[in-house]
């Protein structure tokens, strides 16, 4: 029986600074949402696995300062590695990212003082 569970990651821009990096704790499983709480300025903003032997690029959202919720998937491949894996033979199948490790958010272009907070939303069995 699987359910979900809520992470929180922030990550705050130091004086003198433009960029940052928070992690979350070890996370195990599959993530079906991701919630972001911007300053009032813009400011860039990625997520990314980290702990695992090839990180995955999860998020990467340039000069933004919306507050909004996403989902984000990844397409499913073949035996082969290709992306080809697809329904009605038009639409490529996407899944949710499978972690297992830490997730990593980095801020870039931003302001001294600025604070940026994640959500994410795990599925885990």
């Amino acid at each position: 029986m699987s359910k979900i569970t809520k992470y929180k990651i922030t990550a705050t821009i130091a004086a003198a600074a433009s960029t940052a990096e928070a992690y979350s704790i070890p996370i195990r499983g599959k993530i079906i949402a991701v919630g972001i709480n911007y300053p009032a300025a813009t400011v860039t903003v990625d997520l990314d696995s980290d702990g695992e032997a090839s990180a995955q690029k999860i998020l990467d959202l340039a000069a933004a300062n919306t507050d909004k919720t996403y989902y984000p998937r990844t397409p499913v491949h073949t035996y082969t590695g290709a992306e080809t894996v697809t329904w009605f033979t038009a639409m490529k199948v996407h899944e949710p990212f499978a972690v297992y490790g830490r997730v990593k958010l980095s801020l870039a272009s931003g302001t001294a003082g600025q604070s940026v907070t994640v959500y994410l939303m795990v599925e885990e069995n």
